[in-house]
């Protein structure tokens, strides 16, 4: 699905400012990164920039034409950020909301002149009115080449926007009738229009995947590179004896249609830190991190930020010494823009970040090296696997629930929320360096795999 991400609270007053003057007209220019992934498109908006009244050339009930002279500064400073510009205008009288003639006239007009003068891109029209959108990316040539299906605001909350929004009258199926009791009929429709991406589907990781799929999550993409070993069956959800061998990611898939057949799910048993794995959780609304090494989690942290992707991270650590617990942890913690990022606090080795990144295809996809395997219990994994569940379920659907950072200690029984503030001069989540930039920035995942 192609989506437009904006900031929180941003696309609600752009909307706003553009119907403001209805029956009259209004534009506003976007300047927006792309974000490719195998069929489709994530555009990130980096700025709106509203025009003033000597900005028009015309406006009225039919029309409103910019001045040459604001799309050439906006495409100025597209080219010289390696990013592309949406010219966004509104029909307010317009109730079966459409592209006009005009507006197909004027992007095979504006197109050649887009795509000289910012060459990079990607350029395109929005089109806005009181119940919904239309947006489309066109060609050199003013071909249409890419629709938009959905709007997104991402913050410490996701609110989802579809062109057409959801149809209140549609009915919600019976099963989920104690999920609408919690948190709306709203929310379990766009629940069943989610895709979801759990990167590691192994203790935690399987949890979240039954967890989502009993929910009414519409699609599930899974990556893990790893294979069931018996180890694994003492907290692998939906593994059995039998299982010992194949892929985690076909169990998971197993497992996930068991508790709802008419679940989509995708699984990739690949590692997350090749671009080619990264780049098809582009294609997710929302993803859930339960990987266990160093090199995978700075991967997705990043792409949190600079994709505007929002993200709940999972971990749970055991420590002992001769058979003995000495420490427990755990750990749910959204990433998205206005919170802080995994580098922030720091959670992340630096050497092992660079070991993991660095590991040639005979090394284990996931891990560099020989590690003494950790504790591991189903009850602490399931536990904690539930908070980020109910996290994403607060940030996406309304749901209660304002934490968005959660730490636990087991042994004394607790678990608080923490107040993560973020580094302003964080490089991947603070203004001016990766945020917000998607593949205007670079990222740190391997380009090449094999």
């Amino acid at each position: 699905m192609n989506r437009l991400v904006f900031r929180v609270g941003e696309w609600t007053t752009l909307r706003d400012a553009l119907l403001k003057d209805a029956p009259l007209e209004a534009a506003a220019a976007l300047l927006v990164a792309q974000g490719h992934f195998e069929g489709g498109m994530r555009l990130v908006v980096r700025e709106v920039v509203h025009p003033a009244a000597e900005d028009y050339v015309r406006r009225s009930n039919i029309e409103a034409s910019l001045q040459p002279a604001f799309v050439a500064n906006m495409l100025k400073r597209a080219r010289m950020e390696g990013i592309g510009l949406i010219l966004a205008h509104s029909h307010p009288r317009q109730r079966n909301l459409a592209f006009s003639p005009v507006d197909d006239a004027a992007q095979v007009l504006l197109a050649p002149v887009q795509h000289f003068r910012a060459p990079k891109g990607p350029h395109g029209f929005l089109v806005v009115g009181p119940r919904g959108f239309r947006a489309r990316l066109f060609d050199a040539a003013g071909q249409t080449t890419l629709e938009i299906e959905r709007v997104q605001e991402v913050g410490a909350t996701l609110h989802t926007y579809d062109r057409d929004g959801v149809d209140a009258g549609e009915p919600v199926p019976e099963i989920f009738d104690r999920n609408v009791r919690a948190f709306g009929a709203a929310g379990q429709r766009l629940l069943n229009t989610m895709t979801v991406g759990v990167v590691g589907v192994g203790g935690t990781g399987s949890v979240v995947v039954e967890e989502l799929a009993r929910l009414g999550t519409g699609r599930l993409i899974l990556i893990d590179p790893e294979s069931v070993e018996e180890t694994n069956l003492n907290r692998l959800i939906g593994a059995e004896e039998s299982d010992v061998g194949l892929p985690k990611v076909a169990v998971a898939e197993k497992a996930a249609k068991r508790a709802r057949r008419e679940i989509r799910v995708d699984g990739y048993a690949e590692t997350v830190v090749a671009e080619a794995t990264t780049r098809r959780l582009l294609d997710c609304d929302f993803v859930m991190c339960c990987t266990d090494s160093h090199g995978s989690r700075a991967v997705l942290n990043q792409l949190a930020f600079q994709y505007r992707l929002p993200m709940i991270d999972v971990g749970v650590r055991i420590d002992a010494k001769d058979s003995l617990v000495t420490n427990m942890s755990t750990r749910v913690q959204m990433l998205a823009e206005t919170l802080a990022c995994l580098n922030c606090h720091p959670l992340l080795d630096p050497v092992a970040v660079r070991r993991d990144l660095l590991a040639d295809q005979t090394s284990d996809p996931y891990f560099v090296g020989h590690f003494e395997p950790q504790p591991a219990v189903i009850s602490l994994n399931a536990a904690t696997s539930s908070m980020a569940v109910s996290m994403l379920l607060s940030a996406s659907t309304g749901f209660p629930g304002q934490a968005r950072h959660l730490v636990g200690r087991p042994i004394d029984g607790a678990v608080r929320p923490i107040k993560s503030t973020p580094d302003p001069t964080c490089i991947v989540c603070a203004a001016g360096n990766a945020l917000a930039m998607a593949d205007a920035w670079p990222m740190i995942w391997r380009r090449h795999e094999g």
